[in-house]
Formats: structure tokens, C-alpha cells, sequence
């Protein structure tokens, strides 16, 4: 056994980084407590000649290793070394497990959290961790170490956890704590049985350093703390709200027109992986624009739709679009709104109506004061909200307009900032069950960043009236 094995653990370390190999010692902590964790290789060599004997030695290793690449999402070394895959651990890991449920959970956070959120983790912690630890932290589980010696955190004591991944708006994430705590097993690191020859005993969740109590509890000073978003000025929202109805399997009809030929085919893709029914155009001169939104409008199809999603690509002006015309004034977006309000489409009164436009600027409306003189102030200067002209009628819509100089389009390859924004925060909000408005609080905060470091600027307006929370 210890030939072969050792030689497995050798060509499986080997094959981790050093940000790999520290999550595989946070995941086996509660099953090395008489090891030094830190000997990576011969922790793991001691745990399994735990067994008595050398065929149940190899194949507790072998087991263990199996199932720390399969948390780890490590399935090319399953492949390589194990001649397995991820649907046989799956099914052997149904039988029973060796780690600790609640360091799984820790681990899957850990991968889950973007460098801004663990940021903002840290800041909403910052009255209980120690300043000089968490200005060496460099991941979520660096904050978790640090909290489980405060017995802050613990596999039965996630309220505190639990309150700060929704003070950073990672419903997800809470989620997941929540079916963990729900489970009826809050003490997950009980005697497991691992295949049908042999049983891991791990010990209970445990540090190797004494918990040192706070005289005051912490989670209730969170409760009130909430992170601020200067960029948009959006609030947080009530913990519980209403939502609009959708269907997962067809979640509503996107219309797409690309008038400049830069960025539709990737807006068509996400809208489709959304679950969207899209129609697509391109290059659509101003009347047959006009012609197939009014079109769109009487079309009956729109009374089986739940939300309504409508892109446009443009170049023009700051009140008009121009579609692939240059010698008109051009279709004014008020206009365009006022199709899909309840009295010229009843089909979508009650639904919402999402508007996302991209316009490029050509000329200055001299019917309008410049933008720069509209701008509100906020922390973020140069990628604002402005209320005029952007204002929605009807409710249940969301109107989203970035502007930009024309000249832009002469680069090639052109890609729009905004909508590459919009296409990531999109897909990444749908696959964390965000709210739109979170997600459109993001696209703001990377059109912005893009600003501050870019000579050209893009400007962007946002309204809403939209009565419920909506999920994409």
C-alpha cells in the first residue's frame, strides 16, 4: 500500500496550485485533527493507515482523493490518475462521504465569490476580525479560518455568515446556506459510510486554536448594515418583495435591432440562453424600423408573452434615433416608448417591458440642453442617471440608454462598452438569481470604472417604474 498509494497522493498534489492545495487542506480539516494539516501528503498517508489493513488502506485513500478532486472540480484528474469520472463518484458518494458537509459548503462560497464581493465581505466584518489578518486575506476561506477561531462560524453556527452574504446581495449563496441549516443535520460531520467495506470516522467540527468569545454579538449590528452603491444610488431591497410571474420555459420575446452592424449577434445569444424567444434585425433604415416595431405592436403573439425585451443599436442623437439614416430627424425615442404603453399595445399592459438602446451620437439636438447640464450628482460623475426625457409613462417598464460618440464606430472590431456590461452582468445575474435592478446597479459600476480609466466616455441614463422584482 504505501508504494502505490503514496505514489497516488505524489501525482495528485502535484498536479494542484498552491490556491488548490490550501482549499484540499481546509476541506480535510476535521479528518486530520491528529496530523499536522500543513504536511499535506503525509496527512494524507497517515489517514489512511488508520486502517487495518492494506487493501482497505488503499481504498480509503483512493476514496478520499476521489472525493476531495470531485469537490474540487478537479475531473481531469479523475480521469488521469482515478480511470474515473464525475457520474461515478457521484453515484459513490450517494452511499456516503468522508468530508465534512458544512467545509464543502465553505469551499463552494469560497469558489462563488467574485474579489469585489470578498472585499466587501471583509468591510462588513471589519469590527470583529483582526485588521493586520484580513489585510493578508486572499480568499473567503482566509475570513472563515479566521471567524471559526472566534467560534463566530462554526457547521452549526451560520447566522452570521448567512447575514452577510445578503447584505452583498448573493441570494444564491444564501440559498444555499439555508438548505444546508434546513437539512435537519447541523452537525454534518457524523460517521459516514463510504462504499460497503469500510467507514470513515472523522471527529466534529473542530479548530486546532481555542475560540475566543466576543462579549457582544455582532450579528445583529449587521442587520442594520448596509452596503452603499454610489455609482446608482440604489437602495437595498426589502428582504421580501413580490415578483413578476415567469416561465421558465420561455421567458418572454426579445426583439433586437443592430443598426450599425457591432454587437447584435452576441445580444441575440444571451437573450436566447435567457430562455428568450428573439427576432433579430439588421441595418434597418428609419421606415423600416418604424414599420416593424408598429408591426410588433398588433402582432397577437404578444398576449402569450410574459415579459417583453426590446434592443436597439443605433446611431443618433440624445431624443432621436437615426437607425442607418443620416439626412432625417429621425424617429424620437419618446415615440418609440409610447408604442408598447398600455394604450397602444394592451397585449403587454401589466408585464414588463424591458428597454435596452445603444445610441451612437452623431449630432446635438439643438431642441435640448447637452447632457453634461442634466447630470445629477452623484459620487460617479461621468456615467450618471439623468431623469429627464428618460421618465417612463406607463409602469411596469425599465428603460436603459447609453450614448456614445459616433466616431467610436470608426475602430475596428468596435464592441460597445455597455452592452458587453450588460451581456456579462445579464448571464451572470440569471445564473445567481439576481435582481435586475442589482444587475443594472453592476453594469453602471463597470461602465463607469471604464471611464475613469478611458479617454472616450460613454453616458448613461436609467428609469424605472417597475412595481415587483423581476429575476431574467
Amino acid at each position: 500500500m504505501a508504494d502505490g498509494f503514496s505514489i497516488m497522493v505524489n501525482k495528485v498534489t502535484a498536479s494542484l496550485n498552491n490556491e488548490e492545495c490550501r482549499i484540499l487542506r481546509y476541506l480535510c480539516t476535521d479528518l486530520f485533527t491528529n496530523s499536522c494539516v500543513e504536511d499535506l501528503r503525509g496527512a494524507l498517508l497517515a489517514f489512511a493507515k488508520q486502517r487495518q489493513n492494506q487493501a482497505d488502506q488503499c481504498q480509503a485513500g483512493d476514496a478520499l482523493l476521489m472525493e476531495l478532486m470531485f469537490r474540487m472540480k478537479r475531473f481531469d484528474i479523475l480521469k488521469k490518475h482515478f480511470g474515473t469520472n464525475k457520474q461515478q463518484v457521484e453515484r459513490i458518494l450517494q452511499e456516503g462521504r468522508a468530508l465534512s458537509d458544512y467545509r464543502v459548503l465553505m469551499a463552494d462560497v469560497n469558489e462563488n465569490l467574485e474579489k469585489d464581493e470578498l472585499q466587501s465581505l471583509i468591510f462588513l466584518l471589519n469590527s470583529i476580525l483582526p485588521k493586520e489578518r484580513m489585510a493578508r486575506a486572499t480568499s473567503f476561506l482566509d475570513v472563515v479560518v479566521e471567524l471559526e477561531k472566534l467560534d463566530e462560524v462554526s457547521c452549526d453556527k451560520l447566522d452570521l455568515l448567512e447575514q452577510c452574504l445578503r447584505n452583498i446581495r448573493r441570494m444564491d449563496l444564501v440559498k444555499r446556506v439555508q438548505a444546508y441549516q434546513n437539512r435537519g443535520q447541523n452537525v454534518p460531520c457524523a460517521v459516514t459510510k463510504v462504499q460497503n467495506s469500510f467507514t470513515f470516522t472523522p471527529g466534529k467540527c473542530q479548530s486546532s486554536v481555542k475560540p475566543v468569545r466576543r462579549p457582544q454579538c455582532f450579528s445583529q449590528e449587521l442587520k442594520s448594515l448596509k452596503l452603499s452603491v454610489p455609482e446608482t444610488g440604489t437602495q437595498q431591497q426589502p428582504a421580501y418583495v413580490e415578483e413578476y410571474q415567469i416561465n421558465p420555459e420561455h421567458r418572454g420575446l426579445c426583439v433586437i435591432i443592430d443598426c450599425v452592424g457591432f454587437d447584435g449577434q452576441m445580444l441575440n445569444q444571451t437573450f436566447e440562453r435567457l430562455g428568450f424567444r428573439v427576432i433579430f434585425h439588421s441595418l434597418l433604415g428609419l421606415k423600416e424600423t418604424q414599420k416593424v416595431l408598429e408591426d410588433l405592436t398588433r402582432n397577437r403573439s404578444l398576449q402569450r408573452v410574459n415579459h417583453f425585451v426590446c434592443c436597439l443599436i443605433s446611431r443618433g442623437t440624445d431624443t432621436h434615433l437615426l437607425a442607418t439614416d443620416s439626412n432625417s430627424l429621425g424617429m424620437r425615442l419618446e415615440d418609440l416608448r409610447q408604442l408598447f404603453s398600455p394604450n397602444q399595445c394592451p397585449s403587454l399592459g401589466g408585464k414588463p417591458k424591458l428597454f435596452f438602446t445603444q445610441i451612437y451620437r452623431t449630432t446635438e439636438d439643438p431642441l435640448t440642453p447637452s447632457i453634461d447640464d442634466e447630470y445629477i450628482e452623484t459620487d460617479g460623475p461621468k456615467c450618471q442617471y439623468s431623469e429627464q426625457r428618460t421618465v417612463p409613462v406607463s409602469a411596469d417598464v425599465l428603460w436603459s440608454m447609453c450614448t456614445a460618440e459616433a466616431k467610436l464606430l470608426e475602430g475596428s472590431g468596435h464592441q460597445s462598452v455597455y452592452l458587453h456590461a450588460l451581456n456579462t452582468a445579464l448571464l451572470r445575474g440569471h445564473e445567481r438569481k439576481m435582481p435586475l435592478l442589482d444587475i443594472m446597479t453592476e453594469v453602471n459600476r463597470n461602465v463607469f470604472s471604464h471611464n475613469q480609466q478611458n479617454p472616450e466616455k460613454y453616458q448613461l441614463q436609467l428609469s424605472h417604474t417597475l412595481r415587483k422584482n423581476l429575476y431574467l
